[in-house]
C-alpha cells in the first residue's frame, strides 16, 4: 500500500472523527460506572471488588464501629457484616449488598484513595 494512500486514509479517518466530535458539541459526558460488578451474597464478587469493599471498611472502621476484616478477597460473613455496618454509618438501606448507592457512599468518604472506581458500581 502506497504512502499517499495511507495518507488519505489518515486523513478521511481524522475528518470522520473531528465530524463527530462537532456532531456532539464538542462534549463529553460522564457514564455511570454501573457496569462494575456489585458485591454481596448471590452477587457475583470478584476479587478486586471484594478487596476494595474491605479495604475501605478498614479505613473506616473507627467511624462505622465495626472490626476489621480480613483483606484477602473473599467475600464471606465478616465482609458482609462490614457492609451492613458501611450502609448503617452512610444512613443508606441496609441490604448486605454494594450497588451504586452504597458504592457513591464508601468512594465519596474515602475520596477513592485505593482507586477502586474501577471496580464498584456508582452512579458518577
Amino acid at each position: 500500500m502506497s504512502n499517499t494512500i495511507k495518507r488519505r486514509g489518515a486523513f478521511v479517518f481524522a475528518t470522520a472523527a473531528l465530524a463527530t466530535v462537532a456532531a456532539l458539541g464538542g462534549t463529553a459526558q460522564a457514564v455511570p460506572n454501573s457496569g462494575s460488578l456489585w458485591v454481596g451474597y448471590g452477587k457475583a464478587n470478584a476479587y478486586n471488588s471484594v478487596l476494595c469493599v474491605q479495604k475501605i471498611s478498614n479505613s473506616l472502621h473507627y467511624q462505622t464501629g465495626y472490626h476489621v476484616v480480613a483483606e484477602d478477597g473473599a467475600f464471606g460473613q465478616d465482609t458482609n457484616g462490614a457492609v451492613y455496618a458501611l450502609q448503617h454509618w452512610a444512613g443508606l438501606q441496609e441490604d448486605g449488598v454494594v450497588g451504586p448507592k452504597t458504592g457513591d457512599a464508601i468512594l465519596s468518604a474515602t475520596k477513592d484513595m485505593y482507586g477502586c472506581y474501577a471496580y464498584l458500581p456508582s452512579t458518577h
